[in-house]
């Protein structure tokens, strides 16, 4: 079942089952999650660095390999799969396919093509993908430790500087706890836990009221009665 803004939030607060770091509340559409690009690209043509300045640059008929910038993390009972912005496609990129597996954590790296013949920009901070996720029916057993988090393993067949090196090791963004932590210590996350918690007194408030409190009791008086009646005339 795929989840909804609704799920989604319910995941992130109430389940635990989806950590998010950074927490973008914008970016939870009504059945996906948007994430951004970071200033970690690279060309696949010949491995350097594809960000000039803040922008990334898809060169005509290449392929650029994309950080995002959030971090996620998924429980074992949670899938996703990944899809292209109509915004970036229709100035001329390709579909974007691939999967985030059960159990996963980390950054993801998402290959964008460029089969046109101009250069293509992408901003830093743009959101470019949009991730959906599913409820699995059974909590899977596979893909927990098959692909390393945030695949470093990947990202080192570019030439990396330094920094971009000390990135990848750094292991906030490669586990759940790490990842759940920063999360819960961001605004963001403060902001969707008292929009929870002033629902939750919203609705004590309103069940509080005398009004709503004596229509309730009289509704349930009403039913108990039918049921008493009910069985003083079946004996």
């Amino acid at each position: 079942m795929l989840l909804s803004n609704n799920d989604i939030k319910r995941e992130l607060i109430q389940a635990k089952r989806i950590s998010i770091h950074p927490l973008n509340l914008d970016n939870i559409k009504g059945s996906s999650i948007n994430l951004s690009a970071s200033n970690k690209a690279w060309r696949v043509s010949d491995k350097q660095s594809a960000v000039i300045g803040n922008v990334i640059e898809i060169p005509p008929n290449d392929t650029v390999c994309i950080y995002t910038q959030e971090a996620i993390w998924v429980s074992r009972r949670l899938g996703g799969t990944y899809h292209p912005r109509v915004s970036l496609v229709s100035k001329g990129l390709a579909h974007i396919s691939t999967t985030l597996d059960p159990g996963w954590a980390g950054i993801s790296l998402v290959a964008v093509n460029n089969p046109s013949e101009k250069t293509i920009e992408i901003r830093v901070g743009e959101s470019f993908v949009s991730l959906m996720l599913y409820y699995l029916k059974t909590p899977s057993d596979l893909n927990i430790i098959e692909n390393s988090p945030s695949r470093p393993d990947i990202a080192r067949g570019f030439n990396l500087s330094h920094e971009e090196d000390l990135f990848l090791q750094e292991q906030w963004h490669r586990t759940e706890q790490g990842i759940s932590g920063r999360m819960q210590k961001s605004d963001r996350y403060q902001e969707l836990y008292q929009e929870k918690t002033k629902f939750k007194r919203s609705a004590s408030d309103f069940l509080s009221k005398p009004l709503v409190s004596s229509i309730i009791g009289g509704l349930i008086t009403t039913v108990i009665g039918g049921i008493v009646i009910f069985y003083l005339g079946m004996n």
